[in-house]
């Protein structure tokens, strides 16, 4: 009886250390996704993009201006075609998919939507 019970006690274990090991896991991957906020382009800069009545997934924040950071690994497009950086103007309406850089958003696609047209 005390060999089934230690054979059972170490299969209980392991079976929460693989748990453990998946949900850290899992953590991590959430961590990695990536959101899509909409908004009205005020300013564009070499490193950021500054959008005023933003709104994000998250309905309880409301809209409000929030600044992206672009860089060299950033997409843009406007519709379905593919567009430089400089023609992303003030008034154009974008929708910005972008991942957590620390406590900043790093855009890593940019889509024209609306507003001021090319």
């Amino acid at each position: 009886m005390t060999t089934r019970r230690v054979f059972v006690c170490l299969l209980a274990t392991i079976a929460l250390l693989v748990s453990s090991a998946l949900s850290t896991r899992a953590q991590q991957e959430n961590a990695a996704e990536t959101e899509c906020i909409k908004g009205t382009v005020v300013k564009v800069s070499e490193k950021a993009l500054y959008l005023k009545d933003t709104s994000f997934p998250d309905e309880t924040l409301g809209k409000r201006d929030a600044t992206v950071l672009l860089d060299k690994a950033t997409t843009y497009y406007d519709g379905p075609k593919k567009v430089n950086k400089a023609d992303l103007q003030p008034g154009h309406i974008v929708l910005v998919r972008c991942r957590m850089a620390g406590k900043d958003r790093a855009a890593v696609l940019v889509r024209i939507i609306g507003g001021k047209k090319l």
